[in-house]
C-alpha cells in the first residue's frame, strides 16, 4: 500500500525538481525565466497532487485551470528558454518573449493536450533562432555564436528536450508516474542546459538601481549617479 502511495505522488514530487531550475536561472541573471520556471513547478505540483490519496484539500482552483496553467508554464518556459538562449537585444527581446507569452496562452486555451502544445512555440523559436544567427554568421563570416555554445549548450540540451517530448507523447502508457516523473526531470535538466551561462542584460552591479520613494511612486529607476543628482537637487532646494 505504501509502495502504491509513493508511485502516486511521485509526480507531484518530481515537479520540484523545477525549483533548482529557478535557482539556476536566478543566479545567472535570468529572473525573469525563474519566476517562470517558478510558476510551472508551483501549478504543475498543485496539479499531480489533486490526483493523489488524500491532498484534495490542496487543490485551491478547479481541476481544468490547474490543468491549463501547468501545460501554460511548461510550455511558456520551453519560449522563454529558446529566447533566452537566442540572446536578442532590446526591444526584440522583450516584444518576441511577449509576443510568446499571449499567443500560447490562446494557443492552449484551444487544446491543451495536441502536438501543438509544445511543437509551436518550439519550432517558433527555433525558427527565429536560425534566422537571427544566420545574420550573424553573414556579418561576422564565421560560426556565430561560439562552437563551445553548439556542444556544451545546444546539443545536450535539445537532447534531453527531445528525451521529454519522446516521454511525454510516446511512453507515458507504459507507467505514468514513473515516466512522467522523468519527463519532468529531462524538462528541467534541459532548461539548465540551454539557458546561457549569463545574462548580459543583468549587469554587474555598479549601476545598482536605489530603492527609494522616487522610485516606487514614479516608477523611475535610479543609478548611483541618478540619487546623486537628485539629492543634490533636494539640498539645494532645502537652503532655498
Amino acid at each position: 500500500m505504501g509502495a502504491f502511495i509513493a508511485k502516486l505522488l511521485l509526480p507531484t514530487v518530481s515537479s520540484l525538481v523545477f525549483l533548482p531550475t529557478a535557482s539556476v536561472a536566478a543566479k545567472r541573471g535570468f529572473h525573469m525565466e525563474a519566476m517562470v520556471y517558478f510558476f510551472t513547478m508551483f501549478f504543475t505540483a498543485i496539479y499531480h497532487a489533486c490526483d493523489g490519496p488524500g491532498l484534495s484539500i490542496l487543490c485551491f482552483m478547479r481541476y481544468d485551470i490547474l490543468e491549463y496553467f501547468s501545460v501554460y508554464g511548461t510550455a511558456l518556459s520551453m519560449w522563454v528558454t529558446l529566447i533566452a538562449l537566442g540572446d536578442f537585444d532590446e526591444p526584440q527581446r522583450s516584444s518576441i518573449t511577449m509576443f510568446g507569452v499571449l499567443t500560447i496562452a490562446v494557443r492552449i486555451y484551444q487544446d491543451r493536450w495536441g502536438y501543438g502544445v509544445y511543437s509551436g512555440p518550439i519550432g517558433s523559436a527555433v525558427f527565429i533562432i536560425t534566422v537571427k544567427w544566420l545574420q550573424k554568421m553573414k556579418q561576422l563570416r564565421s560560426v556565430y555564436p561560439e562552437k563551445s555554445v553548439y556542444t556544451q549548450q545546444v546539443g545536450p540540451g535539445c537532447c534531453f528536450g527531445a528525451l521529454a517530448l519522446m516521454l511525454r507523447f510516446y511512453f507515458e502508457e507504459w507507467d505514468y508516474s514513473y515516466v512522467h516523473s522523468f519527463y519532468h526531470l529531462s524538462l528541467a535538466v534541459s532548461f539548465v542546459l540551454l539557458l546561457p551561462k549569463k545574462n548580459r542584460y543583468s549587469g554587474d552591479g555598479r549601476n545598482a538601481a536605489k530603492l527609494s520613494c522616487f522610485t516606487l511612486c514614479c516608477c523611475v529607476r535610479l543609478t548611483d549617479y541618478d540619487h546623486h543628482s537628485v539629492l543634490t537637487r533636494e539640498e539645494s532646494w532645502s537652503s532655498l
